[in-house]
């Protein structure tokens, strides 16, 4: 479908009486849209017009712009453009919330399945251990293969004394540097302040 821009509109035309007037001129339009102001619901002054498609409304811009309207009082003219946005042709069909809901589950419940088969039990640690991503079971580390580095603990105990200790001194050791540099008042001074004369 395509549509035609229509201007110097006025209250006394409406939609029967444009498409009357392009019939009058041999001229078949599918519907016409007048626009209307949306708080007040006064004439914007123009209207759309469509057609079947894009040669009727290029054949009928070509043979009635600027030609009289019929019937008019004032002998108003056709005064038509190409319309700058025309409705799609094909609309996009309806949503469906329960099949992309249904659609949503089955991709999650793969991936969870997925997820799923990487999970291997071991029976030689009675443990289940996760199967990372580039990893079969063939070239799995086993406990053996990390070596005695790997055992040690990450972590190793914190002394608590020790650190309480260190804090502490390096909190001492910060006090007396705000300390020194800190502005002495007057009457620490050992000197005289000197009165006026």
């Amino acid at each position: 479908m395509a549509s035609l821009w229509m201007g110097d509109i006025d209250e006394s035309m409406n939609e029967g009486y444009i498409t009357q007037a392009f019939k009058s001129v041999g001229e078949s339009v599918r519907s016409v849209k007048i626009i209307r102001n949306r708080l007040t619901g006064t004439l914007s002054g123009y209207c759309f017009v469509e057609f079947s498609d894009q040669t009727a409304a290029s054949k009928c811009l070509a043979n009635v712009n600027g030609k009289v309207i019929p019937g008019t009082n004032s002998a108003k003219r056709f005064k038509l453009k190409y319309a700058l946005y025309t409705k799609p042709t094909d609309p996009s069909p309806p949503r469906n919330p329960a099949a992309e809901y249904v659609q949503a589950f089955n991709y999650y419940t793969q991936q969870f399945q997925q997820m799923l088969s990487n999970w291997k039990y071991d029976p030689k640690t009675n443990a289940y251990s996760y199967q990372q991503y580039g990893y079969t079971p063939s070239n799995w580390e086993t406990s053996e293969e990390f070596g005695e580095e790997a055992l040690e603990d990450p972590n190793p105990p914190l002394d608590l004394n020790e650190a309480n200790r260190e804090f502490m001194e390096q909190s001492e050791e910060l006090y007396e540097a705000l300390m020194e540099c800190h502005w002495q008042p007057l009457d620490t001074v050992t000197s005289k302040v000197p009165t006026e004369s």
